[in-house]
């Protein structure tokens, strides 16, 4: 059974530090540990050390602020339309397997898993998208082709994420941008517990349940077995044209139920005004608002990843929306 990592602080302006989590009480590790890659580097390389450097005294987790278990020094690769009901609400074809869609977000759109998401001035789409992350504690240099029995070496561990999207950007701003409409910051939320895996936890990987709350009512709930393109056919095709780096992160996509939904009508008027900005953002965001409100001010989400047998748990992420 692997181990699940908090960053947390006591006070604002304090240094993080980082715990084992137990049920609801964290027990300090006693090691010089700066980002999640030095966290992993000591649990992998030496067990036993890792294990003796934690404390026999604990704190209750309601006491700390937590932090974001991933640091900002990453590349976040994240999977577009991955699982089969979310591309029907994309407007595709539920039953086409489709290509590998992968993009980016920056990395300083990471903030901690309770922490207010900013909506932008002027953005009237701003959506979640609940999403398991992979995160890595091998490099991969080169093009490879990974193997499902190539996981254990290269992944380390999981996270819960959210990665929020300004729609207007993604399909309205000019020339559709996606990387902009991912990346602003507080736009990936992610933990609280960074769960190190043991060889032995890697069959739950299609075996976990993700579940999103908006003000109380379920808006997102499914399982990673539907995940269409799998780690290992996915870090093969993001080999093909980046080093991976330890410690970076696969945001492996999110199911149905989002506030966006793009029907024929929508796809077609994207299509024919693609070169026309001002005229395709206009006709996107008085669609979109006439089927959901999308994130307003004041919003409550609340987010779990855990598994179908409760032995794996990235904890809960408790968001609102604020006007940046």
């Amino acid at each position: 059974m692997g181990t699940s990592i908090v960053r947390y602080v006591k006070s604002e302006g304090e240094s993080p530090a980082w715990g084992v989590l137990r049920g609801e009480d964290i027990f300090a590790i006693d090691l010089e540990l700066g980002t999640h890659r030095d966290v992993m580097r000591h649990y992998f390389s030496d067990r036993q050390a890792f294990d003796g450097a934690v404390s026999q005294e604990s704190q209750p987790i309601a006491s700390v602020i937590l932090c974001s278990p991933v640091s900002s020094d990453v590349q976040l690769f994240c999977q577009g339309l991955n699982y089969a009901d979310h591309r029907v609400e994309g407007g595709l074809n539920e039953d086409a397997k489709g290509e590998n869609l992968i993009f980016s977000k920056a990395s300083s759109s990471i903030c901690g898993p309770n922490d207010d998401i900013l909506r932008p001035k002027g953005c009237e789409l701003l959506d979640y998208e609940i999403e398991l992350a992979l995160v890595m504690k091998s490099d991969v240099l080169g093009a490879q082709v990974v193997e499902e029995a190539d996981l254990a070496r290269l992944i380390g561990g999981l996270v819960l994420a959210n990665d929020v999207s300004s729609r207007d950007d993604q399909f309205g701003a000019t020339a559709m941008q996606w990387f902009k409409g991912k990346s602003y910051r507080s736009f990936c939320p992610m933990g609280p517990v960074l769960y190190l895996l043991d060889e032995e936890d890697l069959d739950q990987l299609e075996k976990l349940q993700l579940t999103l709350k908006l003000n109380g009512e379920i808006k997102q709930s499914s399982t990673t077995d539907l995940l269409i393109h799998k780690p290992a056919a996915t870090l093969t095709e993001i080999s093909s044209f980046s080093d991976i780096r330890n410690g970076d992160c696969i945001l492996t996509g999110t199911p149905a139920g989002v506030q966006l939904s793009i029907d024929l009508k929508t796809g077609l008027s994207i299509l024919l005004n693609f070169k026309k900005d001002a005229k395709r953002r206009a006709k996107v965001i008085a669609a979109q608002l006439a089927q959901a409100p999308f994130l307003q001010p004041g919003d409550e989400l609340e987010l779990t990843i855990a598994s179908l047998d409760g032995a794996i748990d990235l904890g809960t992420q408790k968001n609102t929306i604020v006007e940046a």
